[in-house]
């Protein structure tokens, strides 16, 4: 293989020989070297879905790349430049054709060029005269062997012009034709058709160039190569023997295994990676450029033991790299490697704690998380480093939503949410603002999906669900291919996830099964699509009372745990604990909800939401259970720390969970006042399950209040009826858009006995009719 001529350039040399001779007319010559000047600088790169363009000018035939050319006009009357380029090139018969070119473009830069043979002469500073003496050089250098494959790679190269060549110059056609019929070189179609398939020739640095680009993409978008496009470029190496593409080749095949979730083949690719580099580098760059990949091989070395939840491994790396780049003074590596270690921290805080846990490790004196934050800003604006600028104020916002300073630093007894540190959504959503702003200046576009991400989350918080909605549609609308894999998964999980939520989780699953080829071969992406489309599954069962494909769901759901997604587990440990009530084992739910309120009680940082949440089932499990009175406490400090947080979802919940206790404690008035306030909040959230059940609560707080403060027979009392009738109808239509045939049988029965309180029989009988067709329809659905 030659190290950089190739067919195109071959082609380009010919072209520019036509240039430098005038052979173009003056309105198409800027447009002919125009076209020169993009093929001499161009450089492979993936520019498409997964890389697969990077392949369009390496793969194409002569037909594809000069087509542009027949736009410019040629000096001849009635002919472009394609024409006249595709003209010289069938005047190359052999080799000997090609070594005259070569001479011929010498003389272009040689100090005593003859002005007779060549119209002008290029600068030697020029990209023209560089490109010229590139191909120059790199021809003299190459074998006998490799000049041969060469000539027949252009053969097969220019094959595909043969039928616009032929039908401009008939004679020179079968002239050429008789020439190659005696020495078996036809242009035929069979013939050409072959030499299409054999005659792919790809030069060295082409291959350099196309590996180095694919792993920036794959670095970038956490993809895989196409099985197509590995296919190619194991060939290609394969015909190489140079120690920087082995290299990269080893390189590629670590994010491979990486990303298909084999740890052990990844760890031994990284180590021949660096080998290799260590081989190339040393010998030419020194002891120098060798610390140097030591300390970003340990910066890889940690980021893939972090992946594979190898935490205490991935600290040790890290410790090592942070020492190698204060030692070498690479401030960029340093700077990254604090904020991984931030990370580091936050995802598993339990771990042993690293030598350089925070900032005091670097400077001295005591410091936490908020004054590392602090260094790396102050680094980074100084460092003009502008991508962790943005990374560090998301990692800000997270740690704002988690653990701020709290509120009531003074003791109090019997506190259930103010014991530990709590989380600021308003400040959070400052910094992500801050964070999208310094994305747009600086055109971070790698980055801008994550904050969407962020963006997203806060507005969930602040129960904004049509704006969370459109952040996560951003990522998918806006950014598309452009944006990280494991971006675009998270937001389309939520968004699955949200369509569940509203009714339509038929729809939700629909999304996620069209979406998982795109994540097929990525292990970690392909289990929490999975994974949410059994949550779905499992949602849908729970709904529709079909408690043992529930159980099947749930114990396909269990092994999930390991992948470490905290947004999985929280949605996981909510439908399980809903299992467990529509079981009516309200025993092992409380158990559960204890062991999930312990767990976050000793993880620190743990989300203030996702406690608080806990909390609000706890209080509905002793409510259920007849004890309305232990979980009135709880749910009311739940309420006034989100209320406080302004974790407004959490918030709604803790109502709605009170006013069911208000009611068992027969403070109707009080119960129905408090979700008239919060219903139209909870509208909004399209939180379907929720509102169904705070109509439903409305209603019997109406219902109590007919029993407890009207009179019998009278108007106020038919009025207090007719009410709870109608919020209970919009209870049953809510859960009947969720397909919850548990919430819909309720509604019925409650919808009956309150016609038959009213004296209306055929209303009663109606509702009977409907409950009956409800439970044939479970009965048959669970046959």
């Amino acid at each position: 293989m030659a190290r950089y001529l190739t067919p195109i350039r071959l082609g380009i040399l010919i072209l520019t020989e036509q240039y430098l001779c005038g052979q173009f007319a003056s309105s198409g010559q800027l447009g002919v070297l125009s076209f020169i000047a993009s093929h001499i600088t161009a450089r492979a790169g993936p520019t498409g879905k997964d890389g697969q363009d990077a392949f369009v000018g390496l793969d194409a035939h002569a037909v594809e790349i000069l087509g542009p050319l027949s736009k410019c006009a040629s000096d001849v009357p009635g002919r472009t430049a394609y024409d006249a380029l595709l003209q010289r090139l069938w005047k190359l018969d052999g080799l000997d054709a090609v070594y005259e070119l070569f001479e011929r473009l010498g003389q272009v830069i040689a100090p005593g060029s003859d002005p007779e043979e060549m119209q002008k002469v290029v600068s030697r500073a020029s990209p023209l005269s560089q490109f010229v003496r590139r191909c120059s050089v790199e021809f003299t250098r190459l074998q006998f062997a490799d000049t041969q494959a060469l000539w027949a790679a252009f053969v097969a190269w220019r094959a595909s012009t043969h039928a616009v060549w032929a039908q401009r110059n008939p004679d020179a056609a079968a002239h050429y034709s008789e020439v190659a019929s005696s020495s078996r070189d036809r242009p035929t179609n069979a013939r050409r058709s072959m030499t299409e398939e054999e005659g792919r020739y790809v030069s060295a640095e082409d291959t350099n160039d196309l590996i180095t680009s694919s792993v920036h993409h794959l670095q970038k978008m956490g993809t895989r190569v196409p099985d197509a496009m590995r296919r190619k470029l194991q060939s290609w190496i394969h015909e190489q023997r140079d120690a920087g593409v082995q290299s990269l080749q080893h390189f590629l095949a670590f994010f491979e295994h990486w990303r298909s979730g084999q740890y052990t083949m990844a760890l031994e690719s990284l180590h021949r990676y660096f080998d290799y580099s260590l081989i190339g580098k040393g010998t030419s760059g020194g002891t120098d450029n060798m610390r140097i990949y030591y300390q970003y091989a340990l910066l890889h070395l940690s980021v893939l033991h972090a992946d594979f939840d190898c935490w205490e491994e991935s600290v040790d790396a890290m410790d090592e790299c942070i020492a190698t780049a204060r030692e070498n003074q690479d401030s960029a590596c340093l700077n990254f490697a604090l904020s991984w270690l931030l990370y580091l921290r936050q995802a598993k805080p339990d771990n042993r704690v690293s030598a350089f846990g925070s900032v005091s490790g670097l400077l001295g004196g005591v410091a936490g998380e908020q004054d590392e934050i602090s260094f790396l800003k102050a680094k980074a604006r100084e460092t003009k480093h502008w991508s962790l600028l943005s990374s560090t104020l998301l990692e800000e916002a997270k740690l704002d939503m988690y653990t701020v300073p709290n509120m009531h630093p003074e003791p109090r007894s019997e506190a259930v949410t103010d014991r530990f540190q709590t989380g600021s959504t308003t400040k959070s959503v400052e910094l992500i603002m801050q964070s999208a702003f310094v994305n747009v200046q600086h055109n971070l576009r790698t980055l801008m999906p994550a904050t969407s991400l962020f963006e997203g989350a806060a507005f969930d918080r602040l129960a904004q669900s049509q704006l969370a909605a459109r952040a996560h549609d951003t990522i998918q609308i806006v950014y598309g291919d452009q944006a990280p894999l494991s971006d675009r998964t998270r937001s389309l999980c939520r968004t699955a996830y949200g369509i569940a939520q509203s009714g339509r989780c038929s729809a939700g699953l629909d999304m996620l099964r069209a979406y998982l080829p795109c994540v097929n071969g990525v292990l970690k992406l392909e289990q929490r699509v999975t994974g949410f489309m059994n949550l779905l599954q499992l949602m849908g069962s729970l709904r529709n009372e079909r408690l043992d494909a529930a159980a099947y769901y749930h114990s396909q759901l269990l092994p999930l745990r390991s992948l470490g997604d905290p947004e999985l587990d929280f949605e996981l440990d909510l439908l399980e604990i809903d299992l467990y009530v529509r079981r009516r084992d309200l025993d092992t739910a409380m158990k559960a909800v204890n062991t999930h309120i312990r767990q976050n009680e000793g993880h620190s940082p743990a989300d203030i939401a996702n406690r608080l949440h806990f909390l609000v089932l706890k209080s509905t499990i002793f409510a259920l259970s007849g004890q309305a009175t232990k979980g009135f406490s709880i749910a009311l400090r739940a309420a006034s720390t989100a209320a406080r947080l302004r974790l407004l979802p959490t918030l709604l919940e803790a109502i709605t969970a009170l006013a069911i206790i208000l009611n068992d404690l027969s403070e109707f008035d009080a119960a129905r006042r408090l979700l008239d306030a919060a219903l139209p909040m909870m509208i909004e959230t399209r939180h379907c399950r929720l509102t169904a059940r705070s109509f439903v609560t409305i209603g019997e707080a109406h219902v109590g209040l007919a029993g407890t403060t009207c009179a019998p027979d009278s108007s106020e009392r038919i009025q207090q009826i007719r009410a709870a009738e109608i919020h209970v109808e919009r209870g049953r239509e809510l859960y009947a858009r969720l397909d919850d045939t548990s919430g819909v049988l309720d509604c019925l029965v409650m919808k009956a006995q309150l016609a038959r309180w009213r004296g209306d029989e055929q209303l009663a009988a109606r509702a009977d009719a409907q409950f009956a067709q409800k439970l044939r329809d479970r009965h048959e659905a669970a046959e």
